[in-house]
């Protein structure tokens, strides 16, 4: 842990560049809060959190290893000596604070072998950056990405990113996934293939006397899949999901020299619902980028906000026989936070949805699409989420309950065809917004 002061009159830190992040210390640090407003400035780690239960506040701090060792009895004593009620811990991921923490101490008590006890309660971002400004959007390296697979033989792999150079992570994360699940019914749906993420967060802080300016807390999100399902379906199933992985990231960003945590955690799967009798076939490609962000002013309050981006959903091949109409999607739950508070939740979802009656078979390198009956084939984008109550980690307002965003829904044609008429298109749409 690192202790903080402010120097006296110091410029207020500019916009950190994007990019991915920069490495934090190891160790937290601890700061007091700037009567003038102004950013802190870290000093040598020499203190590190020890333990920390978040349900009593009840810390206990001490003496940080060096690069020689164990510290001395007299250096230990003179770090644990300055702690005081008032300062800020600033945590990055450790053992005892695996989201990071930021903590106000509120009582400070000797303890055992060196140590110091600390009570604490929840910090604010403006208690800990003052007057600071900061304008960050970081890509994330996939290779911090935490997996927790949501199938059997899931595998990762980092695909170079050309434009890594210019703010861009260096790769992309890439899972192949083959699963199958059980449907109402007695029937079963499959699927194969592979998925492209390219996530990266947003923060934006305008500091105030007491409290932020201006706010933003988000994440965006690119994706590339490519998958393959098949699908037999008997009776209306509602949404069934088909799990891949948990992902979760928490990067360091710098704003100045002060470490501020950000927590990043996806939810990723398929989803396929159906209301009739239907048999699916289909391999199919997503392409897209999309965000999802909470804004705040100090005029206005918290406002959600959706960028929609741009959506190509594509049926390479899809073969579709029966009566019914059917929607596969791929889902995206995500959430943000500012250490192991919740800032903003969404879900994102890029579906392809076929309306059947007979027999349709698609395929988009050219071939004419083959129609026994009516058919209609549309790509899709569902967006929705909200702003999370416990938003006050950024000393603003708190909220009694979500704010949730106005939910976000665009359909676009792909094919629409009967007998005796033309079909519109049988190519890749792209819906752009």
């Amino acid at each position: 842990m690192t202790l903080v002061t402010p120097p006296p009159g110091s410029p207020k830190t500019g916009p950190t560049a994007s990019g991915t992040p920069k490495a934090a210390p190891a160790s937290p640090s601890s700061t007091s809060p700037s009567p003038s407003g102004q950013p802190a400035v870290a000093a040598a780690p020499d203190l590190k959190l020890a333990a920390y239960d978040q349900q009593t506040g009840k810390a206990v701090l001490a003496a940080a290893d060096t690069a020689a060792g164990t510290p001395s009895p007299a250096a230990t004593a003179a770090a644990t000596a300055a702690v005081r009620t008032g300062q800020v811990i600033d945590s990055p991921p450790s053992a005892v604070a695996p989201r990071g923490a930021l903590l106000a101490i509120t009582d400070v008590q000797p303890a055992a072998d060196g140590k110091v006890a600390v009570s604490t309660r929840p910090a604010t971002i403006s208690e800990l950056l003052g007057q600071t400004w900061a304008k960050i959007k970081s890509a994330l390296d996939p290779h911090n990405i935490q997996i927790t697979p949501q199938v059997k033989d899931l595998k990762a792999s980092y695909v170079p990113n050309p434009h890594g150079g210019s703010g861009g992570a260096s790769a992309a994360l890439e899972l192949d996934v083959k699963n199958s699940v059980t449907l109402p019914g007695g029937a079963s749906a499959a699927l194969s293939g592979s998925l492209e993420l390219d996530p990266s967060v947003d923060f934006t802080y305008q500091g105030g006397i007491l409290s932020p300016q201006q706010a933003r807390v988000g994440f965006d999100l690119g994706a590339h899949a490519n998958w393959h399902l098949t699908a037999g379906v008997t009776a209306s199933t509602g949404p069934v999901k088909i799990p891949i992985a948990k992902l979760t990231a928490m990067p360091v960003i710098m704003v100045g020299q002060v470490p501020v945590v950000i927590v990043l955690d996806l939810s990723v799967y398929a989803e396929v619902s159906a209301d009739g009798t239907v048999t699916v076939d289909t391999t199919q490609s997503y392409d897209g980028n999309w965000g999802v962000h909470a804004d705040y002013t100090k005029a206005g309050g918290w406002t959600p906000a959706t960028d929609p981006g741009t959506t190509t959903v594509s049926p390479v091949k899809a073969t579709f026989s029966g009566q019914a109409s059917v929607r596969a999607g791929l889902v995206a739950d995500g959430s943000v936070a500012l250490y192991d508070t919740l800032g903003v939740k969404a879900t994102i979802e890029p579906y392809l949805r076929a309306a059947v009656e007979g027999t349709v078979s698609v395929d988009t390198s050219g071939a004419k699409p083959t129609v026994d009956g009516k058919a209609g084939l549309y790509g899709g984008l569902d967006v929705n989420g909200a702003v999370m109550a416990r938003i006050a980690i950024l000393g603003t307002p708190l909220l009694e309950k979500d704010l949730p965003f106005p939910i976000y829904n665009h359909e676009w044609p792909i094919v629409t065809r009967e007998i005796g008429n033309a079909s519109t298109s049988a190519q890749p749409s792209t819906s752009k917004n």
